[in-house]
């Protein structure tokens, strides 16, 4: 579990997309279990992203008229793994402490139930790393220490990677170690 920082504009959203995926180095390689990332086309470039990687970002990136359910199992619509969709989906949100809420609708989630929501999806596929962009950034004290303490179970209890961009001393400083990122170069 591990913490990304730097000031504004240093380039840690540009290397959590990279790492993610979702953008390509303008130069130098990218090797994911030691195949080169960044020359594969877009298709291979998304099943790479929805089998490797689960994506928790700050604005939770719901979709507002989709109940708690549909939304976490958005990931497995794009994925080759449909069996027991529903009850893989139950199961999670049972984990996250989300299952009594897996009929309501996004827009009637406090933040907390959000980020827990999100971090459900991002885990739905069994992905290897958790890349998380600032997700104690919108939340209060108390709910982004819940939020932090979900992913250090996570990581314990799973043996997940986790990738933490973050501004916050607090949230580094509960990782494991720290990588810290000055005008686009990792110090």
């Amino acid at each position: 579990m591990l913490a990304i920082m730097g000031p504004s504009g240093s380039g840690k959203s540009t290397l959590m997309n990279i790492l993610g995926c979702l953008d390509v180095p303008s130069t130098g390689t990218y090797k994911l279990q030691k195949k080169e990332i960044h020359s594969l086309n877009p298709r291979k470039l998304s099943t790479i992203r929805n089998r490797h990687f689960g994506f928790v970002l700050q604005d939770f990136a719901l979709i507002e008229e989709y109940s708690v359910i549909k939304n976490v199992e958005i990931p497995i619509l794009y994925s080759n793994n449909k069996r027991n969709k529903k009850q893989r989906v139950l199961e999670m949100l049972d984990m996250l402490g989300m299952k009594d809420k897996s009929s309501e609708y996004a827009y009637n989630l406090s933040g907390g139930q959000r980020q827990r929501v999100a971090i459900a999806r991002a885990l739905i596929n069994n992905p290897d790393i958790i890349l998380a962009d600032e997700p104690t950034g919108a939340l209060d004290q108390r709910t982004g220490q819940n939020v932090l303490d979900i992913f250090k179970r996570i990581h314990e209890e799973q043996n997940k990677t986790i990738l933490i961009v973050t501004h916050d001393n607090n949230v580094a400083r509960q990782c494991d170690g720290i990588i810290n990122i000055v005008d686009g170069k990792v110090c």
